[in-house]
């Protein structure tokens, strides 16, 4: 769906191993992927900003 440095700090819903969703608003990105696949398990993750480190 984006590019890797479109998605930096954003929010993402994946379905699978595939980007359906991003944004700011975790809420509307939420609610637009449950209206788009209803039955879907999604999954919610937030991209880290460029430099950050995750232990």
């Amino acid at each position: 769906m984006e590019k890797n440095s479109e998605i930096k700090g954003k929010w993402i819903v994946l379905l699978g191993e595939h980007i359906i969703e991003s944004g700011d608003d975790i809420k509307e990105i939420y609610k637009n992927a449950q209206k788009k696949y209803p039955k879907s398990k999604l999954i919610l993750a937030r991209v880290p900003e460029e430099g950050t480190l995750i232990y």
